[in-house]
């Protein structure tokens, strides 16, 4: 699509009418849209979208899209000339306004919205004519969005380039990009789908569940009616319970149940009568197997034991001699320990001794400690005499400081005197400049009351003037209506007159017809009327003359009204020729627009008066401040000085004093630490040396101890009394042990002499696991057969009817499996919900994904020579942590930093780094949405504001890749109003704010 001509008239801020020539601009492939804040920048592409498509971009009214500057009287209309589709279209559109009308009660008529669309027929070159489309709403929606390919919203996202928008699109979260997304490329028809899906596999779902669940309720009825058949069938029939997912083995399981039930009733009836006798006989046995069982076992317990305690007595003598010495060695254990345990301090405080000399310097390591006492008193008396001279030291440190003071304040000083005598110099120029426009525009002031008074007095003229001539036409209708109303008159009252006459003339006549024989006469009171006036023919009737009486009383009238109509406009006529006199209409609109221009002019002016004498005021007050500066720096560069002097010889003679005192070091402080780290040295070796001697006298005394104690107690030496020792509880365990076993020995030897228990032991071992197995068969068999023969019969009875129903509903069931199954998965595939879905997203964000990643590789091309190669936009797969949703997975935007190859968040990216990326996304956005609605290639690209976040050399990156835009004939509009881009882009469209209403001027090449 390439835009030729567009012309606006009364729209947004536009009062009068504006064209713009994309043609013109375009020459170059790249223009710019400049003005101020506010200034309608922004209303031109809201003017290309009003025209293409009704409405502007976002959700405002359009009944808001007059121009407040436009008079009452001038429409609102856009029209614009595009080519698209190899078609050369114009279309111009009004929105739905309000219009004066001397007919509509309040004086206004609402006007509704409408549309023109032509197309031109024939070639440029050759001539034509355009040629009407079409001019309904709903017509003309459907050809642009056919020759355009986009709808409205995809227009305003590819080619009116929203950068604010894309920003955040750039870091939005998955659903609110989703949303997007989903919008520009219609994929809502996947979730219908996705929908459609699971609505058929819940329908087919619950056609298979009410099967099923009949085929459950039947097949509990054949269960509970087969009830326990046989005992050594109830765990297989269990196994294979019923299951509408196998209905062959449904089948088989029923039909074995009716199976196995025939056969039980005839067993049923054979068992019957052996179950009892088998049953005491196996009571019997259980009981005789116990006894038997119970005395073996505690024969064979007591040889175990006895085993046991043989073995155990091989260790005790052993045992018992470690006893006794462990009992002997047991007094010792504290003096032992002791002797332990001063060797360990001895052992540190030799150590620490070491380590505490090594700190000395070489004049001290073998020292005694009389000589590191004497020492250790000489640092500290040096170190009180120097820590009296840290004062001097501070005071130096002082004046270096205050030295430097003195010279930046000097340094300032001089910088305000030399700044104030500048400006004192260009004062009287200035003054005079000021002094001269307040006067002029003073002027000018004070010709606002007259030039007032003049509007005022013309605009009262002309409106007099119009009344004059509206009222002279008017009287010229009324004297033409007064003279037919007066001629009307004058005929009714002659055809009345006329007919009157006629009838007087043959009154005799009508009198006489009246007459009746034996009827007096009114006249002359006779009975008989002998010879009667004869009847005139064609003599008018009284009800005749009496409508033409009538006729003639409202012709009267209506003259009447006529004549004092046509005198109220007379007398209205000479008051307005009084009043405006004889000039022309014309002549006064013109005396009046001069006066308006020249009142306008004065206006101007005097809105500038106050500024001017503010700002001189403002330049006064600082002439006598700077001056008081001068003054001030003059005085203040005198003193610096003076004092500078002073510091600098006090400064020189501490310097010297502390140089003799600090030897070698830095500063007071660090020689004073070395005196302290010295003395701190010396106090650790001579209390070291202390501690040591102290140690050693305490392990000789542990010793002696220990080895007197060894004697007494019948150890050779303490080092056999500690090899002896065993921990107490150890001690305690033994003895134990001894008892026990006495104990235990007695009670075994006693058990294996009873003659019972060794008769039960030479017998073979009791079998109690057979005998309750025996007695348990019995009992259940006994159970089993009381009344089964009946009970087999009836379960047959109820079985038949029910199997056969089963057998029936079976067959009805595979169809249905069949169709849920394929349904289903569908479904699951579609929901993200089924394993195969290996990337677990719905169909809708994974076509959103797809689109997601052409968006990503096409922003890449050009973002890549925005960043120099730096920065790529990847397209994740990854869910949102902490989120859930249908379309979550498979939206996520990251950037990749090439230079440290890392991975960051789009909200790590700098303001311009943020434009940068959301730039380029935008034109993928614009290549992938163009591509997929219709393949038509954009002639024109708009990109709105976001150019002030660039550094130099990021501008010009982004401007090389604008400039590849411009490839195949393609024109890219910037708005911007950003003084670079003014210098970089010699084709421009200006708009400027004016009191009514902006205004646009092509700046084109050489105009700059």
């Amino acid at each position: 699509m390439h835009l030729h001509h567009l012309n606006i008239q009364a729209f947004g801020p536009f009062g009068n009418s504006e064209s713009v020539d994309f043609n013109d601009l375009s020459g170059a492939g790249l223009f710019l849209l400049r003005g101020d804040t506010g200034a309608g920048k922004t209303s031109v592409l809201d003017a290309v979208c009003f025209a293409l498509y009704g409405t502007v971009p976002g959700v405002r009214p359009t009944h808001r899209l007059r121009s407040d500057h436009a008079p009452v009287d001038r429409r609102t209309k856009v029209t614009l000339d595009f080519s698209a589709a190899g078609r050369r279209l114009k279309i111009t559109r009004t929105p739905k306004q309000s219009y004066p009308s001397s007919r509509a009660k309040n004086g206004f008529a609402t006007a509704e919205a409408t549309v023109q669309l032509h197309e031109w027929a024939g070639t440029l070159d050759a001539g034509g004519d355009w040629e009407p489309v079409c001019a309904n709403h709903q017509d003309t929606a459907r050809e642009i969005e056919a020759v355009l390919g986009l709808s409205k919203e995809q227009f305003c996202q590819v080619v009116l380039l929203p950068q604010g928008d894309f920003a955040k699109f750039l870091r939005a979260d998955a659903k609110d990009r989703a949303g997007l997304l989903s919008r520009l490329f219609g994929t809502s028809r996947f979730q219908e789908l996705q929908g459609w899906l699971a609505k058929r596999s819940r329908a087919a779902k619950e056609d298979l569940e009410q099967v099923a669940t009949g085929l459950l309720h039947l097949s509990e009825r054949i269960d509970q009616a087969a009830g326990p058949i046989l005992p050594e069938d109830s765990g297989a029939r269990h196994a294979t319970r019923p299951d509408a997912e196998q209905p062959a083995a449904t089948l088989a399981w029923a039909q074995g149940l009716l199976d196995r039930a025939q056969e039980a009733h005839t067993v049923a009836l054979a068992e019957e009568d052996h179950s009892d006798g088998a049953y005491q006989k196996a009571k019997q046995d259980q009981q005789a197997a116990m006894d038997l069982a119970d005395r073996q076992t505690q024969y064979t317990d007591a040889l175990q034991q006895r085993a046991a305690l043989d073995e155990q007595a091989g260790g005790h003598p052993r045992l018992r001699e470690q006893l006794d010495h462990g009992t002997r060695a047991e007094p010792l254990r504290i003096p032992l320990d002791a002797v332990e345990r001063t060797a360990h301090a001895h052992q540190e405080a030799q150590a620490a001794e070491t380590v505490a000399r090594t700190a000395l310097d070489a004049a001290h390591t073998h020292a005694g400690t009389p000589q590191l006492q004497l020492a250790h008193d000489q640092r500290h008396t040096e170190i009180g005499r120097l820590q009296g001279l840290l004062p001097q030291e501070e005071r130096l440190t002082e004046l270096d400081r205050q030295l430097a003071d003195l010279k930046d304040k000097e340094a300032q000083a001089q910088g305000v005197h030399d700044d104030a005598d500048q400006w004192l110099q260009t004062w009287p120029a200035t003054q005079a400049e000021h002094t001269a426009l307040i006067e002029a525009l003073s002027k000018a002031a004070d010709r606002i009351p007259q030039l007032e008074e003049q509007v005022k007095d013309l605009d009262a003229t002309l409106a007099a003037a119009r009344n004059r001539d509206t009222l002279a036409e008017r009287l010229d209708q009324a004297q033409t209506l007064q003279s037919q109303r007066h001629a009307e008159a004058l005929a009714a009252k002659k055809t009345w007159l006329d007919l009157r006459e006629l009838r007087l003339n043959g009154m005799a006549g009508e009198l006489a017809a009246e007459l009746a024989d034996g009827t007096p006469c009114t006249v002359c009171g006779s009975t008989v009327h002998p010879s009667k006036a004869p009847l005139p023919a064609g003599r008018p009737t009284r009800e005749a003359e009496e409508e033409a009486r009538t006729a003639h009383e409202e012709a009267e009238a209506a003259h009447a009204d006529a004549t004092r109509s046509g005198s109220d406009l007379a007398t209205q006529h000479a008051e307005a020729l009084g009043a405006a006199g004889t000039t022309s209409i014309a002549s006064l609109e013109t005396e009046l627009e001069a006066a308006r221009a020249a009142h306008q002019a004065a206006c101007d002016q005097a809105g500038r008066l106050g500024t001017a004498q503010q700002h001189l005021a403002t330049l006064r007050t600082e002439c006598d401040t700077r001056t008081q500066q001068r003054q001030e720096a003059k005085d203040l560069l005198v003193e610096c000085r003076t004092r500078h002097t002073a510091l600098a010889q006090q400064q020189r003679t501490i310097a010297l004093t502390l140089a003799d005192a600090r030897g070698t070091a830095t500063t007071l402080k660090d020689r004073i630490s070395e005196l302290v780290r010295e003395a701190e040295n010396l106090s650790h070796a001579i209390d070291a040396a202390q501690l040591l001697a102290a140690a050693a006298d305490r392990h000789q005394d542990a010793v002696n101890a220990a080895d007197q104690a060894a004697h007494q107690a019948g150890f050779p030496t303490r080092q056999d009394a500690a090899a002896a020792l065993r921990p107490t509880s150890l001690l305690r365990q033994w003895a134990e042990e001894l008892k026990q076993w006495d104990h235990d020995d007695a009670i075994v030897t006693n058990t294996l002499n009873r003659s019972g228990l060794i008769e039960a032991h030479a017998q073979p071992p009791a079998d109690l696991l057979a005998a309750a197995d025996t007695l348990r068969q019995a009992e259940a068999q006994l159970k089993t057969t009381a009344g089964a023969p009946q009970q087999a019969h009836k379960r047959v009875t109820d079985l038949t009817p029910l199997v056969a129903d089963l057998t029936a509903r079976l067959a009805d069931l595979a169809p249905l499996q069949a169709r849920y199954a394929l349904t289903d998965r569908l479904a699951r595939i579609a929901c993200a919900t089924d394993t195969t879905n290996t990337l677990s997203m719905e169909l809708e964000a994974y076509v959103l994904a797809a689109r997601l990643e052409e968006i990503a590789e096409a922003a890449n091309t050009r973002l890549q020579a925005m960043t120099s190669d730096r920065y790529l936009l990847v397209h994740s797969d990854e869910k949102e942590a902490g989120r859930r949703g249908r379309l979550k997975a498979g939206l996520g935007l990251r950037v990749l930093d090439t230079w440290t190859g890392t991975h960051r968040e789009t909200s790590t990216l700098s303001g311009g780094e943020t434009f940068t990326a959301s730039l380029a996304l935008a034109l993928g956005l614009a290549d992938v949405v163009t591509q997929e609605a219709s393949g038509r290639p954009l002639g024109t690209l708009f990109i709105d504001e976001g150019f002030g976040t660039l550094d130099e050399q990021n501008l010009q990156d982004v401007m090389d890749v604008l400039d590849q835009l411009r490839a195949g004939a393609r024109s890219v509009g910037i708005v911007s109003h950003v003084a670079e881009l003014g210098r970089r882009i010699p084709n421009q469209l200006r708009v400027t704010k004016q009191r009514n209403g902006s205004a646009l001027r092509h700046v084109v090449d050489t105009d700059l």
